[in-house]
């Protein structure tokens, strides 16, 4: 990967943010000399086993950070101490998917991303939200260089209109998703970086905005939203914009007997659409989510011949097999209700817009504009 200078000027080691350089090839070699040599240790202590093609270190050379596959891993525990200088990292950040059920979650997700309709994936009426939001949004800002910071590889917002001149940085933790989903042959002016959203490699106030598809709205509560919150706005230039779909819960519960009443009378678009209010229906509080094992749960306690519902629907018999990747699944849903969600995001950030598609169920997915507040007040202890 070729790092290039305006990358460069917004990107920092996560954990002391000291500014990064790219490492010459005479560098790299002697650090893969300590790793064939089982010299090199992560910051965890774990030792690093696999050589790097290429490698960003911080301007005080204690740390270095792999380039694997073109891509900067910027995370905390893959920070390679250099010299004995680094103060170690011990464990992962709380909150984040290194491994587990919300891991393989996005692993599967990554194999199966064509299969996903709206409202899972953002329709052409949520792509042009975006695209209207972000360009108002800079236009008032008016950066000589538009810097825009995605959160996530979503390909419909990746590849949208964006603003001429403007550098996109595409932040994921999950390597499937960036190898299986980031458009890489169909961006241009822009570079995807692994990276945690807690933990972001990004220098202070950088960025003109933030964009997302449902991002913050399904972080884990209230350890990791805070955490992302407090990230956006400290990544987020003093006039500048956050903008993200959101995934909401209806103020009330939905009973599980209406939603499959209108599954069977053709009342609800498809499969996804049918999950995202299951996730809904079946949300305990703020913390708790929803259980995707849950989903599978009512999926079969209420629909006994899922072959015979299809045919009855019109829609294609191999469609229950979405419902089938969550029996058992340990990985969780969040979904807040906008007025959670309003209330926790006011101390930090002042909406200024919010949009609902004219699609089914569109106002569970609005796209939201916030500003954020002067920083004296973003401090808080969540």
């Amino acid at each position: 990967m070729l790092v290039e200078h305006d990358l460069l000027e917004t990107l920092c080691c996560p954990v002391s943010k000291w500014p990064l350089r790219v490492m010459t090839p005479q560098e790299v070699q002697e650090v893969n000399t300590t790793i064939v040599g089982d010299r090199a240790s992560y910051a965890d202590g774990a030792r690093v086993t696999e050589p790097m093609e290429g490698a960003l270190a911080t301007i005080d050379e204690a740390s270095v950070y792999a380039i694997r596959e073109g891509v900067p891993a910027l995370l905390p525990e893959l920070r390679i101490l250099r010299g004995g200088n680094a103060a170690p990292v011990t464990g992962a950040i709380p909150g984040t998917p290194r491994e587990g059920p919300a891991a393989d979650y996005w692993a599967e997700l990554s194999r199966h991303w064509d299969d996903r309709q709206p409202p899972r994936r953002p329709g052409p009426q949520d792509t042009a939200l975006l695209e209207r939001v972000v360009g108002e949004a800079l236009a008032s800002a008016r950066p000589a260089r538009p810097r825009a910071l995605q959160l996530g590889v979503t390909p419909e917002i990746a590849t949208m209109r964006w603003p001429s001149g403007t550098h996109l940085l595409a932040l994921d933790l999950s390597v499937p998703m960036i190898r299986n989903v980031w458009p890489a042959q169909r961006v241009h002016d822009a570079a995807v970086v692994r990276g945690d959203w807690l933990a972001m490699p990004v220098r202070d106030a950088t960025y003109d905005i933030v964009v997302g598809d449902a991002s913050i709205s399904i972080q884990r509560y209230p350890d990791a939203f805070f955490s992302l919150v407090r990230e956006v706005r400290r990544v987020l230039k003093d006039n500048g914009v956050l903008a993200t779909r959101v995934f909401s819960r209806p103020e009330e519960r939905e009973p599980l007997d209406k939603i499959f009443a209108d599954l069977r009378a053709g009342g609800i678009g498809n499969l996804d659409f049918l999950r995202w209010r299951l996730v809904a229906a079946l949300h305990r509080d703020r913390a708790a989510g929803t259980r995707m094992g849950d989903i599978w749960d009512a999926w079969e306690a209420n629909v006994p011949d899922p072959h015979g519902l299809m045919e009855s629907l019109g829609w294609p018999l191999e469609a229950p097999r979405a419902m089938e990747h969550l029996r058992g699944g340990e990985a969780v849903a969040i979904f807040p209700t906008l007025r959670e969600l309003r209330d926790d995001l006011r101390q930090d950030f002042e909406e200024a817009a919010c949009d609902c598609p004219d699609c089914e169920d569109g106002d569970r997915y609005p796209t939201m504009v916030f500003r954020p507040r002067p920083r004296p007040s973003h401090h808080r202890s969540a």
